[in-house]
């Protein structure tokens, strides 16, 4: 690409490189992470083209926010390019910069509601005014930090709670509060940190706490709902309702929901009879779709839940025989990784 072709995206591919330069010389962690290095690209004012550009038509869906971490979104989209912007002018103690007039409507809006939100609220983790690291705080206090007046710093400091002991009944209910939030991101982020806490060593959670999330997996929040079950899988508190969760969940449509359905039924040694039937039609669903992953996913069940799962998928795809190699191989595969494990 010549700049005479596309001057905007030429500068603004140069400006990233610039910025991805400079995050890598002042030792900045998780330098080649794309969206941290668009939100560098914002926060030192050199955003403005960049917010102009739409890079990508249709970004993938990264539906556990969560885990941020293990899986960023490659691109910030239009939403977050205004928080971005409206941050970066917060931070400047800027409520209406004239850069602002630059950027193209579809930002520029949100970024004027984000900007007005953050004046009136400082409703922000990020304050550039008290000149220390937050992310340095002692463990104890994040416990604290949880019933912050802040939506944000109640996020950040969920994300940061920790313990090398059995949980106090203080924190479970710190846990509990945050688990019956109106907010979205304020219950996603205390599932998580549940799963998180439960998981370390030997950590017992009470059964109200486990109890509560797996109310949450009848949300109506699709996102709210996957999480929930991923949680009670690995915290195995798998019981006869969320069993019956994970069968509806498995013949839904949203992607996600399905995944957390089949991921918790395949770690139970045995399902009632009448889930059966719903697992094969979801089953022989992944096979016309060709999704392999879900494929392969599909066939740990039945390794664990028949004597002879071949004859099984014999019986199942008599009908279509077309679908039969890929059910076999996937079962195969499934099959020599138990027996290797073993």
């Amino acid at each position: 690409m010549t700049l005479e072709e596309d001057p905007q995206l030429v500068v603004a591919t140069l400006i990233h490189g610039v910025v991805n330069d400079m995050l890598y010389q002042s030792t900045f962690n998780q330098p080649h992470f794309p969206e941290l290095v668009e939100l560098a690209v914002v926060g030192t004012g050199l955003g403005v083209l960049r917010s102009n550009l739409v890079l990508v038509k249709k970004v993938a869906g990264f539906w556990d926010s969560t885990h941020w971490h293990m899986a960023p979104p490659p691109f910030l989209n239009v939403q977050s390019l205004a928080y971005a912007n409206a941050l970066a002018a917060w931070s400047r103690d800027e409520a209406a910069p004239d850069w602002m007039n630059d950027l193209n409507s579809e930002v520029k809006r949100p970024m004027k509601r984000s900007l007005k939100y953050l004046f009136k609220t400082g409703d922000s983790f990020f304050n550039p005014q008290q000149g220390q690291h937050r992310l340095s705080s002692p463990d104890d206090q994040w416990w604290k930090l949880m019933q912050h007046s802040s939506a944000s710093t109640q996020v950040i400091a969920i994300r940061h709670i920790k313990t090398d002991q059995e949980l106090t009944q203080d924190q479970q209910s710190a846990l509990m509060e945050k688990l019956q939030s109106a907010e979205r991101a304020t219950t996603l982020h205390a599932i998580s940190a549940t799963e998180r806490l439960a998981s370390r060593q030997d950590n017992e959670i009470s059964d109200s706490l486990s109890d509560q999330i797996r109310n949450l997996v009848d949300h109506r929040d699709d996102e709210i709902r996957a999480k929930a079950m991923c949680a009670l899988t690995t915290i195995k508190r798998i019981d006869g309702s969320t069993i019956d969760a994970a069968a509806s969940m498995i013949e839904e449509d949203t992607r996600h929901v399905v995944f957390a359905g089949v991921h918790a039924l395949t770690t139970v040694d045995q399902v009632p009879e009448y889930i059966l039937p719903s697992f094969d039609r979801s089953f022989i669903k992944a096979l016309k779709a060709c999704d392999y992953e879900f494929v392969g996913l599909f066939t740990k069940g039945y390794t664990r839940w028949h004597d002879d799962p071949k004859q099984h998928l014999e019986q199942l795809l008599e009908n279509s025989p077309e679908f039969l190699p890929i059910a076999m191989e996937a079962l195969d595969e499934k099959s020599q990784q138990v027996v290797n494990i073993g």
